[in-house]
């Protein structure tokens, strides 16, 4: 192709929400009248704009077109640096083209907000709330979480006390807030509290929340005590003015008949009995609670990546389940059941490990698991640091039939 091509500036810096501008000069070298179509290749060309992006030239003649970089304050655009690249095609030799390229430096910025839910806390003796830490900026954030009463009147726990988030995500603390004195009854009392994010290099943010206080003897049970007492009294005399003594004449009139006859019955069924050595009939016997295999109280954990298989006469029915992340992996946990005999791999739970340390379900219709089930636990956790593997496990109870042993 009888054209050249050359970028101005080959470096550009722009910030997201902002604008850029570098410049490409197209001659024609060429013995005719051609056009020139312009465009940006690259992860940059989401966001970037040639003007003119198509150029008539004659012979000789040479022009200077535009590049516009107007990235997006997004956390989708992160900051580092894009390479990006204009192509040059002519109209008259569509074969061939022409690529100049370049680098445009994408700065960071931060967009971090923090908040409490829920905003206040209830409770008597302690109160629980969630912050969430929301990190809209195209960098990583990594904050460390305090708190504190400007009256001195609660005591703070915050799991864990410092969160890494990266752009476009949240991550998650649990506060738990505990009044230093307590009261058996009376209105609530209001404490207000303040959790503090302190952000590495940037402002401290702060979350304003409040703590309910209510007392140990809730305001409705006296006026229930007292009106159960009086139930149950009324309740009394009814039964001893009214019920007790009808039902005790109908009793002796049904039982006087047949009181001689039963007695002989009984006398003569112990002599049998000890005739031949016997206990009379009805003696021992027993019954177990109602679950859906008939199966005894049980418990268990699976860690890491882990499995159990149901025996083929056995059966497990789990109501509970634990999930616990004590060393904060970040990565996927989940929880699947998978039938050998028909094939079948079903996931019932998947988890995200940097959304929790602990986390608990319970289940009104259990989670049942047949013969030939496995139970598998499965964890894939991001690459750490120091090699270590995924120590996340889950608890589970319920009932089981014939565990293995």
């Amino acid at each position: 192709m009888a054209a050249t091509a050359t970028l101005a500036s080959k470096a550009v810096t722009v910030t997201p929400g902002g604008e850029a501008f570098s410049e490409v000069r197209i001659r024609n070298s060429g013995t005719v009248v051609d056009q020139f179509t312009l465009e940006v290749l690259g992860d940059a060309s989401a966001w970037a704009i040639v003007e003119p992006a198509v150029i008539p030239l004659f012979p000789g003649a040479e022009t200077v077109a535009r590049i516009k970089f107007k990235p997006p304050k997004s956390s989708s655009v992160p900051a580092r640096a894009i390479p990006f690249a204009v192509r040059v095609k002519s109209r008259e030799d569509a074969r061939a083209s022409l690529v100049e390229e370049g680098v445009v430096e994408v700065g960071p910025f931060n967009d971090t907000s923090a908040e409490l839910i829920p905003r206040t806390a209830k409770g008597s003796s302690r109160a629980r709330a969630q912050l969430a830490l929301d990190n809209r900026g195209n960098v990583r954030i990594n904050a460390r979480l305090t708190a504190a009463d400007p009256d001195r009147k609660l005591n703070f726990t915050i799991t864990p006390p410092a969160l890494t988030a990266e752009p476009g995500t949240a991550s998650f603390a649990t506060v738990r807030v505990s009044p230093r004195q307590r009261f058996l009854t009376g209105p609530p009392k209001i404490s207000p509290y303040k959790v503090l994010v302190h952000q590495d290099g940037l402002p401290t943010i702060t979350v304003d929340g409040a703590m309910q206080q209510e007392g140990l003897i809730p305001a409705w049970l006296l006026p229930a005590l007292i009106g159960l007492a009086a139930l149950l009294l009324v309740l009394v005399i009814l039964w001893f003015v009214l019920l007790k003594p009808s039902i005790s004449s109908a009793a002796k009139d049904a039982v006087a008949p047949q009181a001689s006859a039963a007695q002989s019955a009984a006398a003569r069924a112990q002599v049998a009995a000890n005739a031949a050595g016997q206990k009379p009939a009805g003696a021992g016997g027993g019954a177990t609670g109602a679950n859906p295999f008939g199966g005894d109280a049980y418990a268990a954990r699976l860690s890491g990546s882990s499995s159990l298989t149901i025996p083929n006469d056995g059966g497990l029915s789990v109501t509970d389940l634990v999930f616990e992340n004590p060393n904060g992996y970040t990565g996927n946990l989940q929880l699947s059941r998978f039938n050998a005999l028909k094939k079948q791999d079903q996931a019932l739970l998947t988890l995200r490990l940097d959304n929790f340390r602990d986390l608990d379900f319970h289940f009104v219709t259990p989670l049942t698991f047949q013969p030939d089930d496995k139970i598998e636990l499965s964890c894939t956790p991001n690459p750490q640091p120091d090699g270590s593997t995924c120590d996340a496990s889950v608890y589970y109870s319920g009932y089981f039939k014939n565990p293995p042993s």
